[in-house]
């Protein structure tokens, strides 16, 4: 029974300390997900540097650099959030203005 206690808590103990890149997706993953998430914002996709990050995080994650790679991702989806934020502040809301009181 102690044996058990203590197998039971050991792997508790290692779920724990588990690095988190062990259990996350994989780096390429994370990549074609960033990369379908930019193609969904037409004025994200449409940014060369967006487009030029994508490309250098794709060639980190191919040459195994996977920690690099998820550094520039966040970089990016800063990017693309910072991208969207100053185009619905532009005044691209799709709502009709509002009417008068007569």
């Amino acid at each position: 029974m102690k044996q058990a206690a203590l197998l039971a808590g050991a792997l508790a103990f290692a779920a724990i300390t588990t690095p988190v890149h062990a259990i996350a997706p994989s780096c390429q993953g994370q990549i074609d997900a960033l990369k379908a998430a930019v193609a969904n914002q037409p004025k994200a996709a449409a940014e060369a540097s967006i487009r030029t990050k994508l490309n250098e995080a794709q060639r980190l994650c191919s040459e195994n650099k996977d920690e690099e790679s998820q550094a520039l991702a966040r970089d990016i989806r800063q990017q693309v959030d910072r991208s969207n934020a100053s185009g619905e502040a532009s005044g691209s809301s799709t709502a009709p203005p509002p009417q008068k009181q007569q």
